[in-house]
């Protein structure tokens, strides 16, 4: 009788440690779900000034919606696009100064 006693005692220690294993999946998995939904979010917004229309500039919507999107702090170039950027980002310059140029020359 000790030893299925034991057996049992044995049984709720490894389920108790499921359980807590479980929670923390589970928090990891709520956690990662805000986070995307914050992505989601974020990436409507920039989506939104990518494609809002600008009627007066020479320079058209399209290079003002990325000159506007790199001073706020977010990459416009094609490796990291809408990602936020920790300071000045060559690629991201050299995609808005061929914009610029190809504007000029047409």
């Amino acid at each position: 009788m000790e030893e299925i006693i034991s057996l049992l005692a044995h049984f709720q220690e490894e389920l108790q440690v499921l359980t807590n294993d479980f929670q923390k999946v589970k928090n990891k998995i709520y956690n990662v779900y805000k986070e995307n939904e914050a992505l989601k979010e974020e990436n409507e917004n920039l989506k939104r000034l990518v494609f809002e229309k600008e009627e007066s500039d020479d320079q058209g919507p399209i290079h003002d919606n990325l000159s506007k999107l790199y001073s706020e702090g977010f990459h416009v170039c094609h490796l990291n696009f809408g990602e936020s950027r920790q300071g000045d980002c060559l690629f991201c310059m050299g995609l808005l100064a061929d914009e610029e140029a190809g504007k000029d020359e047409g």
